[in-house]
């Protein structure tokens, strides 16, 4: 019987390229096959360090139906090397679904740890992180958006979210309109050149950056509702 492939989840730079691991660089050379999020951010990547490989891109939108035919290849003996735009697959960003039929097909998968914007935000929080649940993104619907932080509000451990900048005024409101002025730690552009972290109650943080530029992406983490917090 012909050996399987394996399915290497592989995290990248958030920003800082030089946040990369060693061990991610040998993983990305050795493997027959990449697939990516982003192929102009992979190709970057991949310049930087010599790295010359065919890329499979990948979406939320395509994944499904991409997912097919890389298991294909993965039974076929193909090693796979995972990633995404920026940061660790499968977390909010594409990946769930292949890593899944993977598991169900009986592929080997394997983690190949690195940046990852949650653990940057908590590690730097001081709000007594060691334990906390990750939402990442809210809904895009006005009422979802207010549904989920109420299903939160109750919560004792602090919360993590993404954002966009388009939308993170918007959401702080909420925030503090449905969660209460408690303390928060917000980080925009995690570790690239513009870099920028509010700390405070949510309110002193709304008036931090509102008359700021918004720009890249920004993480937010919120106290629970417990007493130490």
């Amino acid at each position: 019987m012909d050996l399987q492939g394996i399915l290497y989840v592989v995290a990248t730079p958030i920003g800082n390229m030089g946040d990369i691991t060693l061990r991610a660089i040998d993983i990305l050379k050795e493997v027959d096959i990449v697939v990516a999020e982003s192929t102009p951010r992979a190709l970057k990547l991949f310049n930087q360090h010599g790295i010359k490989k065919t890329i499979v891109s990948i979406s939320s939108y395509s994944e499904e139906k991409r997912s097919a035919s890389i298991i294909r290849g993965l039974k076929g003996g193909k090693n796979v090397a995972l990633i995404t735009s920026a940061g660790t697959p499968c977390i909010s960003d594409p990946g769930g679904i292949l890593v899944s039929k993977c598991v169900e097909e009986g592929i080997e998968v394997c983690a190949v740890p690195g940046a990852s914007a949650v653990a940057g935000l908590v590690s730097v929080s001081g709000l007594f992180a060691d334990r906390f649940i990750f939402y990442g993104f809210l809904p895009l619907k006005k009422g979802k958006r207010k549904r989920a932080l109420e299903e939160l509000s109750s919560f004792p451990y602090p919360i993590v979210f993404y954002e966009s900048p388009r939308r993170i005024d918007e959401t702080l409101g909420y925030v503090l309109a449905i969660l209460g002025d408690r303390r928060i730690v917000v980080v925009r552009e995690m570790t690239k050149m513009y870099e920028t972290t509010y700390r405070g109650t949510v309110s002193d943080v709304i008036e931090q950056i509102a008359s700021e530029e918004k720009r890249g992406e920004y993480a937010f983490i919120v106290a629970g509702c417990g007493p130490k917090l």
